[in-house]
């Protein structure tokens, strides 16, 4: 299923653009990646000594606690600016009257077909 939207032609070609972009370095990625995977490499580089191994952790806690804080601003935000709004209005009951204008019937008709427990319908 293909969905369409209504977008502006310099949009629509930022997309085609972007997507070019994101598939060509997919696709050197993957020459690369293939060209060196035959190849021999030396383990030296993944060793890690105790300094590496601390700066990797601090690394990972400063980066974990930094999007903590982003996301607890965030939702913050969100409730602060937009929690008062009440978006969800419900329509007010139709009365008997209103349904027989608006499907042309009597209003005995209306109370009929809504208290009967089989409606035949011509």
């Amino acid at each position: 299923m293909i969905i369409h939207i209504n977008r502006s032609k310099a949009r629509k070609c930022f997309d085609i653009l972007l997507t070019i972009f994101g598939w060509f370095f997919l696709l050197i990625f993957l020459y690369y990646f293939i060209i060196h995977f035959g190849s021999e490499f030396s383990l030296r580089f993944y060793w890690l000594s105790i300094s590496n191994a601390n700066a990797i952790v601090n690394f990972t806690i400063l980066y974990s606690v930094l999007i903590t804080l982003s996301l607890l601003w965030w939702s913050t935000y969100n409730k602060w600016k937009y929690g008062s709004l009440n978006r969800r209005a419900f329509p007010q009951p139709a009365h008997n009257h209103e349904i027989a204008y608006y499907f042309q019937l009597t209003e005995e008709e209306i109370e009929r077909v809504q208290n009967d427990k089989y409606v035949e319908v011509r």
